[in-house]
């Protein structure tokens, strides 16, 4: 990050606003935040909150639906979005600096003034009624509530609060009422944190927030939400969930007498789940418990939270041992000398991860309040105090026993009380609190742990910033992509772990061709790192592994879509970097054995496949489709035409097929790369329409856009030529400069070709649009993924 800290500002009106640069950044990031979520709507109306989150972006008093924020940001190329969560609403946006004004008036008009209209709210309950189907069947949230109902009684942790046509009563005038009444208590000035982040110095961010947040009314600050029900005692602390994956998780409970928890739990979090040799995940291992341990915040306000901890590899039937264990670390880390010195360790890790994320996601992570370290050394004793008593621990066990249904708010659940099993003996263990990593401590690496390389370095800002570094190399082995992967993924899983600690994000992915890796964070780690992860990737797997669920069912195909576009099989090891001096340069070749050029790679070949339709059989009941249409030549004018072609439909399939035809929650359109493939990509999730359908009313969908294309005065595209220019422009920051120059190698493209496009855009006109989409609709070559059958007519 900068040097410089947060910088905070408390208005008269009661909003907080709190900024901080990011030299490096070409966007500004904002996050803001109401103080109300779904544990403050009406009992009555569960999912009202939520449904309230989503009519805000239908339209305000001046700023209709197709001038509204999100019509702004599409436009822009930006990214917009909002979540609801139990005692808080977060709206988040990323814009191009000059739109932080005009995207900030929007987003505070559609808060304040919402329009709320009786047709905008039934068709949108459509869609709230697809995620709640969705969610309900999914199997972390499943888990998630049961482990909810372990709580006492009252709690709305309890509560399964996605809201469906049954609890958004909209032609209620009850419901209406209960609806403004949320909406006037909880969205106003005296609510509302604003973070910002961006290039610009943090006061004149704050500045411009000022002058608009300014304005608005005071409100009646926190009166009108009801202090939380206990979370304690625990009314069923050992469960049985009926469930198609086999397993044990735990639950903590705890309710203190504390303001915040926040900085407590990061550091809980940080040490349940550090792999190192004596802490808690390494004694698990050795005693044979489990492989892995995920754990994570479910619920945190106030002195209540409750947590969810994870044990892959662990039977329902070890649950007892697993809590022993997890009691005992914690019985003996109470009140540990080294603790103090953790929490620095912590927070030098936690400032570098800080330096590779986007403004939007520091914006994110600056809402949470900042503690002192007293404090937070007092609430972390107070946490291992409550594990090793045991007092609000919930034993969740998963299998495929049959269990009556159990009567929740929301969601009734397959699930059953059990008796607790008796206290498990374990052997006796000396626990202790991990160093410092050695990464962050800048030890020497083993030279030449490499094996021959081609790589090719680009410079990085001046003004400093993440680096990057994308790795390509061969797979070892045979056996399906999918099985490879989750069988490197696991053997690199505390390795990964490690870096991101250190704000080090990689990511993984294994094709046909072979691995792919990019790296990003602090550029004095990415050597270091790459030594010990890359002999990873190279060494052959003994067994692979079965894939782990990708959850939601479109994020799964877009997982394996780019195994219809796949490259040349790697032959060596390949790598690119942004960002890395001199002295990480010359380490990184120190590291390998022999280094030579990285070369170009071969442009991607074209196919006429016609349809190509490939069925990835998924668990479910929605369904869901990815078509892609690869471009039909390399040049820059054909490619120019088709990105603006997808600037212009994106927003048209958005509105036609979720707004009007209802089809989906979960859907996408516009111009992507595959990896070397470029060309067009829409997708979609549907719980109502069959992978045929969708389809079909994708290629109808087309079809109908001549006749708008035809009406685009020059006015039109000049606007939406304008809005994509930026995304074309040669990058300067680190970060997505790599993006561009790895994409480019991957296409066997040089280097000056988004110039050329750019410039070929400048010239389009709407007949070049119309020409792209004959292009499209008469292409030869479309690439399918689908959840079910093409149709047989």
């Amino acid at each position: 990050m900068s040097d410089q800290a947060p910088v905070t500002r408390r208005l008269a009106n009661g909003a907080e606003l709190r900024a901080q640069q990011q030299p490096w950044a070409q966007q500004v990031g904002l996050c803001l935040r109401v103080a109300a979520g779904s544990h403050d709507e009406p009992p009555a109306y569960p999912g009202l909150a939520h449904f309230l989150e989503h009519l805000l972006f239908l339209g305000s008093r001046d700023y209709p639906g197709d001038q509204g924020l999100m019509a702004l940001v599409q436009r822009h190329g930006g990214l917009v979005n909002a979540s609801t969560q139990a005692r808080h609403t977060d709206f988040v946006c990323e814009v191009p600096v000059e739109l932080l004004q005009p995207a900030l008036t929007r987003l505070l008009d559609m808060l304040c003034q919402p329009l709320l209209e009786i047709d905008a709210q039934l068709r949108e309950r459509e869609v709230l009624h697809a995620e709640y189907q969705a969610r309900s069947q999914d199997a972390d949230s499943r888990i998630d509530h049961a482990l909810g109902q372990a709580l006492a009684a009252g709690h709305r942790c309890g509560a399964f609060l996605a809201g469906d046509r049954s609890t958004l009563a909209v032609e209620s005038a009850e419901f209406q009422q209960a609806l403004r009444d949320y909406h006037q208590c909880h969205y106003h000035a005296g609510h509302i944190r604003l973070t910002l982040v961006g290039p610009q110095p943090a006061e004149q961010l704050l500045d411009i927030a000022e002058a608009l947040l300014g304005t608005l009314p005071a409100g009646e600050g926190a009166a009108c939400s009801a202090p939380p029900a206990d979370l304690l005692p625990l009314r069923a602390p050992c469960l049985h969930l009926q469930h198609s994956r086999p397993g044990v998780h735990l639950g903590l409970a705890v309710q203190l007498d504390t303001r915040e928890l926040s900085a407590s739990l990061d550091l809980l979090l940080d040490a349940l789940q550090d792999p190192a040799p004596g802490g808690l995940l390494d004694g698990l291992r050795a005693l044979q418990l489990c492989r892995q341990l995920q754990a994570r915040v479910l619920y945190q306000h106030g002195g209540q939270c409750l947590l969810r901890l994870d044990f892959p590899g662990a039977t329902a039937e070890q649950g007892a041992a697993v809590r022993a264990v997890v009691q005992s670390w914690a019985a003996q880390l109470q009140g540990h000398a080294d603790w103090s010195l953790r929490l620095q360790h912590q927070q030098q890790a936690a400032a570098l991860r800080l330096l590779g994320l986007s403004p939007l996601a520091v914006a994110r992570e600056l809402q949470s309040p900042v503690q002192d370290e007293s404090h937070t050394l007092r609430d972390l004793n107070a946490l291992l105090v409550c594990v090793a008593r045991g007092d609000g621990l919930i034993e969740l066990r998963c299998g495929e026993q049959v269990r009556p249904l159990w009567s929740a708010i929301g969601l009734d659940l397959p699930l059953q009380a059990l008796s607790m099993s008796l206290p498990t003996p374990i052997p006796s263990h000396q626990w202790r609190l991990p160093g410092n990593d050695p990464l962050l401590a800048g030890a020497a690496v083993v030279s030449a742990v490499l094996p021959l390389a081609a790589l090719r370095h680009h410079p990085g800002q001046t003004e400093g910033g993440p680096a990057a570094l994308y790795w390509r190399g061969p797979c070892s082995g045979a056996g399906d992509t999918a099985a490879i992967e989750a069988g490197l993924l696991l053997r690199s899983a505390d390795l990964r772990w490690r870096g991101e600690r250190l704000g080090i994000v990689s990511q993984l992915s294994v094709q046909a061709a072979g691995w792919s890796l990019s790296l990003r964070g602090p550029a004095a780690l990415l050597p270091a790192f790459s030594a010990l992860l890359v002999p990873l990737l190279l060494a052959e797997l003994d067994q692979p592994v079965e894939p782990a669920s990708q959850g939601m069912l479109l994020r799964a195909l877009l997982q394996r879509l780019p195994q219809l576009c796949e490259r040349p099989k790697a032959s060596r090891l390949e790598g690119l970097s942004v960002g890395l001096g001199a002295s990480e340069q010359a380490q990184l070749a120190e590291l390998c054995a022999a280094v030579e050029a990285l070369a170009d790679l071969p442009p991607v070949p074209r196919i006429e496949t016609g349809i190509d339709w490939h069925q990835v059989v998924q668990p479910g009941t929605d369904a869901a489709l990815l078509l892609f249409c690869p471009l039909p030549a390399d040049d820059a004018c054909t490619e120019a035409a088709w990105r603006l072609l997808g600037q212009v439909l994106q927003g048209c399939f958005y509105q036609r097929l979720r707004g009007e035809l209802q089809l989906g929650y979960a859907l996408f359109a516009g111009f992507r790369q595959v990896e070397g493939c470029r060309g067009m990509l829409f997708a979609l999730q549907s719980p109502v329409c069959e992978a045929a359908g969708i389809f079909d009313h994708i290629r109808a969908f087309l079809g109908e856009q001549r006749q708008l294309l035809a009406a685009l005065d020059d006015t039109a595209v000049s606007r939406y030529r304008d809005a994509l220019l930026p995304a074309l422009s040669p990058a300067e920051a680190n970060l997505p400069r790599a993006e561009q120059l790895w994409r480019l190698h991957l296409a066997g493209l040089p280097e000056v070709h988004l110039q050329r496009v750019q410039q070929a855009l400048v010239a389009l006109t709407a007949n070049d649009l119309l020409q792209a989409h004959e292009q499209l609709l008469s292409a030869c070559d479309w690439r399918v993924l689908a959840s079910g059958a093409p149709s047989t007519v």
